[in-house]
């Protein structure tokens, strides 16, 4: 058996999963139990609102994405009346936010717009999920509407505003056009895991899919201020490739992620 303060290994694992001594994840905010061996990784989730993001969206968006791009190997996936299991192989390295990793944040900001610019070079007529604006919009009024958003986690220049009053801005202010790529949908440092000069993996995918490309950019954006510093954004869209990126949908999507 697993360390007794480690993780509640279902019976179905067992031949996945040998015994193993399991430290908690904490970095993330995907609100699953996440834990982690030398070689393996166990997400743990209770079943959720419609509205909110399951190991089985993920563990589909994983395999989609192997062989495309790095991403964990799924080792496999179980549900039960109450949770879900997802069990992967540890991908080697450490995130883009880790200590270690930010004492380079040029490299840092180097890598991950590279990093996305790959992904985002997918051909999109082979994705099958769907996270276009429609999509995303219908998503965030249910999450606003079953009182599942956290106003306190907004954006300082949301700060003191209302999940409604949000959800109202981005259907008043919605664009136009989407320019839509292959995305990740979480696009932050702790999701993009470096070894060396090369990311060996994204992980938390779950949100993956058609999307506009600033739907990356702009949490890209905001990890970068937060976790490497301001000066190291421009020198990002630089590497991404600046005539492609819109100044209003960084806002625009920025303010859609408070509502995810």
């Amino acid at each position: 058996m697993p360390d007794t303060a480690g993780p509640q290994v279902p019976p179905a694992f067992s031949r996945i999963l040998p015994v193993a001594r399991w430290e908690p994840v904490t970095l993330g905010e995907s609100g699953a139990e996440v834990w982690r061996s030398t070689r393996h990784i166990l997400k743990i989730q209770p079943h959720r609102h419609p509205a909110a993001t399951s190991l089985a969206d993920e563990r589909e968006r994983l395999r989609w994405l192997a062989g495309r791009v790095p991403v964990p190997t799924v080792l496999g996936y179980v549900t039960d009346s109450a949770q879900e299991y997802l069990a992967m192989e540890r991908v080697p390295g450490i995130p883009m936010s880790h200590p270690d990793a930010t004492l380079h944040a040029g490299r840092m900001a180097d890598l991950l717009a590279r990093a996305l610019r790959g992904l985002h070079s997918l051909p999109a007529r082979d994705c099958p999920f769907t996270m276009t604006l429609p999509v995303s919009l219908r998503l965030a009024r249910e999450r606003v509407e079953a009182g599942l958003v956290d106003e306190s986690d907004f954006d300082p220049q949301r700060q003191g505003q209302t999940a409604v009053d949000v959800l109202v801005w981005l259907v008043n202010h919605r664009p136009q056009t989407e320019d839509i790529v292959v995305t990740h949908g979480d696009a932050c440092l702790p999701n993009f895991i470096v070894q060396g000069e090369f990311v060996e993996g994204l992980i938390d995918v779950g949100r993956a899919g058609l999307a506009d490309r600033h739907t990356d950019l702009a949490l890209a954006v905001r990890s970068i201020r937060r976790n490497l510093g301001s000066k190291w954004v421009d020198p990002f869209l630089d590497t991404y490739g600046r005539e492609l990126v819109d100044d209003t949908k960084l806002d625009y999507y920025a303010a859609l992620d408070d509502l995810a």
